[in-house]
């Protein structure tokens, strides 16, 4: 054989056995970035954001048959062909400049499908102008202003409840009290984004529900004189104080100025500020209405399980930061996997399409659907109170554990 064939012969073999061996694709991890606090005072809240959406990610990712959730069952994202869910992290400290630094290069250099962002108002106003710029889609785990909605911003989504489904439920529970129950006194949290829009809502949702207002006040998240609030709140004895503040601090000073009245008030509180005030110190029976109840949780299948997920990972409950920022990544999972692909405005479709149902949600609410305008359509609230130094849900009437108290306020803890 001559040199010639021998070499034809040669690659022939090599040819006929490259066409006999496959190789198997591995897809690339589909990546989700979160922004959230994880320095500064709001560090402690933020992590758990951060750790809501790590479980998320390894639900997506981990085989879990017992969970009734999109994409708990099987391994990764089906519609990208098995790819994982990969999740970045950054710090915003609580600062718009950081958070808007994070996103452009969450965007611009990790390219990732889309973010979930827990933070405040202010951050989040800045941060949907900075998804608009980017063409990068933004859920919005935790705050709840309605005029957010009202930006007409495309790229904007948000999975929970607005302040507006918030206070409704606590009007309606308020309503309940019954004739001669008194009027309200209308404490809100002053210079704060939205406050005007707040008072201007309480109003309205007041009338409509028949419950008076006799005193309206403000109080400075800054430079709070509890004191004087203190004194304030006296005048009205027999009134049930509603207060709305944006700022732990804020709600701080209203839950302190309250349990220092004589006789004390019944407080119910709206507004983040509230839903990050873990307990009340100063023993005042607070009523507080929130996307997510712990109560709730621990009886409904899925919420618990997840939070026992939660606990044996971290070595502590579940919180409701965790549980929103969970709900969120949860929500852009599924539609990054309904896109089948990484372009962000087919991402941003699918949000537009997505629709899970009560059943795949560990929240109290009828599931997940976005309206034009990026509300999900179906959140809704729960009211809870604190009793026997822990919140019981009181509302709706059908899912409490225990009964509203409107007098009496049990002593200290």
């Amino acid at each position: 054989m001559n040199r010639l064939r021998l070499a034809c012969c040669l690659a022939s073999v090599a040819l006929l056995a490259a066409g006999c061996t496959t190789t198997t694709d591995t897809p690339l991890p589909a990546a989700v970035g979160v922004l959230a606090p994880q320095s500064g005072p709001d560090a402690g809240w933020g992590v758990d954001a951060a750790n809501g959406a790590q479980l998320a990610v390894d639900v997506v990712n981990d085989d879990h048959p017992d969970l009734p959730l999109p994409l708990a069952a099987g391994t990764g994202l089906p519609g990208r062909g098995g790819a994982r869910l990969s999740l970045a992290v950054r710090d915003t400290a609580g600062g718009t400049e950081a958070a808007t630094a994070a996103m452009t290069a969450l965007a611009e250099q990790e390219h990732v499908a889309g973010l979930v962002l827990a933070g405040s108002t202010q951050l989040a106003e800045t941060a949907a102008s900075q998804a608009q710029r980017l063409r990068v889609p933004l859920l919005d785990a935790r705050s709840t202003d309605d005029y957010l909605t009202e930006l007409g911003i495309d790229w904007y989504f948000r999975t929970g409840p607005s302040d507006s489904r918030l206070a409704e439920a606590a009007f309606a529970l308020l309503a309940r009290r019954g004739p001669g129950a008194g009027g309200i006194t209308l404490v809100t949290e002053a210079g704060r984004a939205g406050s005007a829009a707040a008072v201007t809502n309480l109003r309205d949702l007041a009338r409509r529900a028949a419950v008076p207002i006799g005193t309206s006040l403000t109080v400075s998240a800054d430079a709070p004189d509890t004191a004087q609030l203190r004194d304030r709140l006296a005048e009205s004895a027999g009134h049930t104080v509603v207060a709305w503040a944006q700022t732990a601090a804020g709600a701080r000073a209203v839950a302190d100025a309250a349990g220092q009245t004589t006789p004390r008030p019944t407080l119910f509180g709206l507004g983040q500020g509230f839903r990050l005030l873990e307990r009340p110190d100063s023993g005042t029976a607070l009523l507080r209405a929130v996307p997510w109840s712990a109560d709730l949780a621990q009886r409904d299948p899925a919420a618990r399980l997840v939070a026992q997920l939660y606990e044996q990972r971290y070595a502590k409950p579940m919180s409701a930061v965790a549980a929103d920022a969970f709900t969120a990544t949860m929500a852009l999972a599924a539609a990054v996997d309904a896109a089948g692909s990484a372009d962000p405005a087919a991402i941003r479709t699918a949000l537009r399409r997505t629709s899970l149902s009560a059943v795949q949600m560990i929240m109290p609410w009828d599931g997940v659907r976005f309206g034009d305008d990026g509300q999900n359509q179906f959140a809704a609230a729960v009211v809870e109170q604190w009793q026997d130094r822990g919140y019981r849900l009181v509302y709706p009437i059908e899912l409490a554990s225990a009964t509203a108290r409107w007098s009496s306020p049990e002593p200290k803890p």
